[in-house]
């Protein structure tokens, strides 16, 4: 009897960026499950905002000492499904950002080489050769580049560098924020890593509410704090510090 391929599963990314103009760091992030774990999810969050009365689009800029316990419950039920849900960072340092050198002064087209690296590397090694995927990029990072055009990028370099036979990337498309939980949970996670590493929680006058979460967010993920770079073998929380001369090197 002829052995038959077992069938892919069907994984969705969904990612978030966050670009403060005044603050040195900046943060991509995402999380990664397959599409039947979804389900079980939605009525866990559901369950989630009622009991909280948090019926409002989930945000780091909305953390406050009258919402933290809410919050706090926010990351506790995402580390309760982390096997399932996987978190990646990617930290980019502003100063080393040259677009006029390396992106034909558009940064725009810089964003987009950034979320390129970050796609291929914190998410490629996931994908196994019958798996498709779908990624949605929250809808503030499509201003002006083409979707499909980051998606034939994207595949070519999962095959190149995963050995892979086929196109895994169905397609790259936009989702509003307030409409996806995933992408409000990545928001989150996000702010909490971007807090801590442009040194906000050490300023005067921060907010002991968002000291406190991002404080707890590094505990559940098994970390000192969120500004040091998870080693390779982290899958269900890592934080990639990015360097730009590493890869110009390659």
């Amino acid at each position: 009897m002829a052995n038959h391929p077992q069938p892919g599963r069907f994984l969705h990314i969904y990612c978030d960026e966050s670009r403060q103009t005044a603050d040195r760091y900046i943060v991509i992030g995402g999380l990664i499950a397959t599409r039947k774990n979804e389900a079980s999810f939605a009525q866990a969050m559901n369950l989630y905002r009622q009991s909280n009365k948090m019926f409002s689009e989930l945000k780091w800029t909305k953390v406050s000492d009258q919402k933290l316990k809410e919050y706090l419950a926010l990351a506790d039920l995402f580390f309760s499904v982390n096997q399932a849900f996987h978190f990646k960072a990617i930290v980019i340092d502003t100063q080393e950002i040259d677009n006029r050198r390396y992106n034909k002064s558009d940064a725009e087209l810089g964003f987009y080489k950034l979320m390129y690296q970050f796609l291929l590397h914190s998410f490629g090694s996931y994908l196994q050769p019958e798996d498709e995927c779908i990624i949605f990029l929250d809808e503030r990072t499509t201003k002006r580049y083409k979707l499909s055009t980051l998606c034939a990028v994207l595949n070519n370099g999962l095959c190149k560098k995963y050995g892979l036979s086929h196109q895994p990337i169905r397609n790259i498309q936009p989702v509003e924020s307030e409409k996806s939980d995933l992408i409000q949970i990545a928001d989150v996670l996000m702010g909490a890593i971007g807090y801590e590493m442009n040194g906000a929680h050490t300023r005067t006058g921060a907010k002991r509410s968002k000291i406190l979460l991002a404080e707890h967010i590094a505990r559940k993920a098994g970390l000192l704090n969120l500004q040091q770079q998870t080693p390779r073998s982290y899958r269900h929380f890592s934080i990639w510090h990015f360097h730009y001369r590493e890869y110009l090197r390659k």
